[in-house]
């Protein structure tokens, strides 16, 4: 995910870095390009490296819409219902976040672009109800480009977005399922595009870890940088990459652990790593990089987490654990995903209670909650 100054236009030429997002459960791949405007996250998700087909060259073409034929069709209205019922259900379960604050949702299909923010008249705006929340629903064609509550544009891809407006409301962008199907690469019963939504939607309750990136930027960050900041600065170093690799795989032991000792064991063994990879490393010009690192691992970690657990969810997903894990993690490619998915799935084992703490309004980050979980203090 690339970040960039807040105010910064989002166009094509920016979005031009493309990273794989494996399709674990077929053994596919497409690629993804990725970018942050402000922390804005943009994924798309494009077949091959000439480029991404457009929502139109994804679905057969049918008559042309018009902005009277358009409309949010019967399974599309379903498919969105499930995936907010589904999360009030994750959130109800296990997340236990603050309540549902609900975005401006804008989903589209080949033709035509569906905007729906919550309707704030339920008297009279009221056209779709999903998990106990009225909508108001615009549907117009989009003519091959998407465009965003914020006034901005994307193309109409293979997409899913999350992002801030200035008055601090959210909107979260996606291409309904049917693109995702007819691109070849969806899984079946929209597996994949749900578990996408998960993750984005987790980003839309998480608005203050954004806030922090900016605040990092206003430090010294560098202004463009995204979730793979770490990664790029550090992989270069093996000394940094087995460290990396040994924390990661302490911390995926204590989540599996047969016992809560033994997990607590290998928790505190991770944690005690970890830290002695960043007073290593993140010295200097790089002392900035610690708190980049732990900003990043908690909100990719929800993101991550979220999708994982309505994957497992038996009327999310219903993936046993043991195909659900490899699906998320797809192949630990990506450092911040990873390890953020592993210090989530430690931290919900010892202490339930505490991933709530990411989503508040002045959100603790996911080291401090594990060690807090470990009965420990920083050093």
């Amino acid at each position: 995910m690339r970040i960039v100054g807040q105010h910064d236009a989002l166009t094509r030429a920016q979005c031009h870095r493309m990273r794989e997002w494996a399709h674990v459960a077929t053994g596919s791949a497409v690629r993804r390009r990725t970018r942050r405007l402000g922390w804005t996250t943009v994924l798309l998700v494009v077949l091959g490296a000439m480029g991404a087909p457009t929502a139109s060259a994804l679905e057969p073409r049918t008559t042309r819409a018009t902005r009277a034929t358009c409309r949010l069709a019967a399974a599309d209205s379903a498919w969105i219902a499930t995936a907010l019922d589904g999360w009030q259900r994750l959130n109800a379960r296990t997340l236990h976040a603050p309540p549902t604050r609900f975005p401006i949702l804008v989903l589209f299909d080949s033709l035509c672009s569906h905007t729906l923010p919550p309707a704030r008249r339920p008297e009279v705006d009221v056209a779709f109800v999903g998990a106990g929340q009225a909508f108001a629903v615009r549907s117009v064609e989009h003519g091959g480009t998407i465009r965003l509550p914020d006034g901005d544009s994307l193309p109409a891809q293979l997409i899913s977005i999350t992002s801030r407006l200035p008055n601090g409301d959210m909107f979260l962008v996606m291409s309904l399922p049917g693109i995702w199907r007819s691109s070849g690469r969806a899984s079946p019963h929209d597996v994949l595009a749900s578990a996408v939504f998960q993750h984005e939607f987790a980003h839309t309750q998480s608005a203050s870890l954004g806030s922090r990136i900016d605040a990092l930027i206003r430090r010294g960050l560098p202004a463009q940088v995204d979730d793979d900041v770490i990664q790029k600065r550090f992989d270069s170093l093996p000394e940094f990459q087995s460290a990396y690799a040994a924390e990661r795989d302490l911390l995926f032991a204590a989540a599996s652990a047969p016992d809560r000792a033994r997990a607590i064991d290998l928790a505190r063994r991770a944690l005690a790593a970890i830290d002695r990879r960043r007073a290593r490393f993140f010295r200097g010009p790089n002392a900035i990089y610690a708190d980049a690192e732990d900003v990043f691992l908690s909100m990719e970690g929800t993101g991550q987490w979220s999708a994982y657990l309505w994957l497992v969810d038996p009327d999310g997903g219903a993936m046993p654990m043991a195909q659900a894990l490899p699906f998320i993690r797809r192949g630990g490619r990506r450092w911040s995903q990873d390890e953020g998915l592993a210090l989530l799935l430690v931290l919900s084992r010892l202490a339930p209670l505490a991933p709530r703490e990411l989503f508040a309004p002045s959100a603790t980050t996911v080291l401090p909650l594990l060690r807090r979980a470990l009965g420990q203090r920083r050093s």
